[in-house]
C-alpha cells in the first residue's frame, strides 16, 4: 500500500471522527476551505488578479 493511499485514507477517517463529534465547527472549517477554493479559482481563471 502506498503512503499516499494511507495518508488519504487517515485524513478521511479523521475528518469522518471530526465531523461526527463537532458537526457544527466542522461545517465552518468546510465553509473556510470551500470559500477558498472558489477564491482561489477565481484569481486562475482572472490571471491572477
Amino acid at each position: 500500500m502506498n503512503a499516499r493511499k494511507l495518508l488519504g485514507g487517515a485524513l478521511v477517517a479523521f475528518g469522518l471522527f471530526f465531523a461526527i463529534t463537532n458537526p457544527g465547527h466542522a461545517a465552518d472549517i468546510v465553509h473556510t476551505i470551500a470559500s477558498g477554493i472558489s477564491a482561489f479559482a477565481s484569481a486562475l481563471a482572472s490571471g491572477g488578479h
